[in-house]
């Protein structure tokens, strides 16, 4: 804590005093004894007293500060942290004023009391009225305790307030760059699922090659022709093994097919990102020009040379100061766009996401297919030859 933090000025008798060297422990009791012993010590020299100065006579518990605010005044116990206090007041400081009189004067029903009643109390039970200042006194300094604490949780809320705006928006630029990095992310794995269908239709295209060149070191160049082309003269084992040869093939060939519409539908979801990706940078300029025609309304409302002015530092100079206020508006327009833009993206992508996965697990059903269909190919070629 600064220097200039730990001093408080308290008013006597319309007399300021001004009090350093106070600690995080210094209570509403010490600041009373020390300006009593000030005023004695006043007192005590040749000098001619200062004004308000001959007032303070008595013990250090017949005196208390009284905070003012506003207003508003009460009485703040003796065990209280009066530089915590002064701190917790915050920027409404020059409106409080610490004030020391009294104790009898501070209190709301501090009349005299007559002798006829003290004479009865101390009748009855000598120490009954002590009793009962004491308690009333008790209870006195307890209320004061609670209108502390309650003063307190009042301007904690205060400044809770305050900070709360700050913590929105860093709640907020927290939200925002976890959508982008989510947006990233899950771009990475689109991007990794087509890589590893192109990889899967290149697979295919070397097991229908390798399939091809065995047929025909097997069966011939012509081996197509000559499975459907065969003559009548054959017996009906021959009639028997036709259908049972090309119904594999009748199966290989709807395989390949449902291959060609995986492989569409894979361009139709490229096509679905490149589209997206269009539609956020159209978002982001329009967001930009709608935020920086409001600037210049707003400046041309505030004071038309002042907005011509701006305009032409920023239209001419092209650079400085005007320069990167426009960069950094435009950047927090981009930020502002992301939440909207990011949670329509996490949408979409999640879709896009379950569509590849269902691809991926029909293209693995698929493949178990085509594998048995070219081991059953495999056990009819074996079967034909001689």
């Amino acid at each position: 804590m600064e220097p200039e933090e730990r001093k408080i000025s308290v008013w006597i008798c319309q007399e300021e005093k001004l009090i350093s060297g106070l600690s995080r422990r210094t209570t509403c009791s010490d600041v009373v004894r020390v300006l009593l012993e000030d005023s004695h010590h006043r007192r005590q020299r040749p000098a001619p007293p200062e004004p308000g100065g001959g007032m303070l006579s008595g013990p250090p518990h017949s005196y208390c500060i009284v905070e003012k605010w506003r207003g508003f005044e009460r009485i703040l116990p003796n065990k209280t942290k009066i530089l915590r206090l002064w701190v917790a007041w915050g920027d409404e400081q020059e409106n409080v004023r610490f004030v020391l009189v009294r104790s009898e004067a501070s209190l709301p029903n501090a009349g005299p009391r007559s002798a006829e009643a003290r004479v009865v109390l101390s009748k009855e039970r000598p120490g009954h009225g002590l009793g009962a200042a004491r308690a009333s006194l008790a209870l006195t300094q307890e209320r004061q305790r609670r209108v502390v604490r309650k003063a307190f949780r009042k301007l904690a809320k205060i400044n809770k307030k305050r900070q709360q705006p700050l913590a929105r928006e860093a709640s907020s630029a927290e939200r925002m760059e976890t959508l982008v990095h989510l947006v990233l992310s899950q771009d990475h794995t689109i991007r990794q699922q087509i890589q590893r269908l192109r990889e899967l239709d290149r697979e295919i295209d070397r097991y229908e090659a390798k399939i091809h060149l065995d047929r025909m070191k097997r069966h011939g160049v012509n081996y197509v022709q000559d499975t459907y082309l065969v003559g009548t003269g054959e017996t009906e084992p021959g009639r028997e093994a036709q259908p049972a040869a090309g119904r594999p093939e009748e199966d290989y060939a709807r395989k390949c097919e449902e291959v060609l519409q995986l492989q569409e539908q894979r361009a139709q979801q490229e096509e679905l990102l490149e589209h997206l990706a269009a539609e956020i940078q159209e978002e982001l300029n329009e967001r930009w020009m709608k935020r920086r025609r409001e600037e210049l309304e707003l400046a041309l409302a505030a004071g038309p040379d002042l907005a011509e002015t701006d305009c032409d530092t920023t239209e001419l100079s092209g650079g400085g100061e005007g320069e990167l206020h426009l960069e950094h508006e435009r950047v927090k327009t981009q930020l502002s766009t992301s939440l909207y833009i990011g949670l329509k993206l996490s949408t979409d992508l999640e879709a896009v996401k379950t569509d590849l996965d269902c691809t991926q697990r029909a293209w693995e059903d698929k493949e178990r297919e085509l594998q048995r269909l070219l081991e059953t190919l495999g056990t009819l070629d074996v079967a034909e030859a001689p």
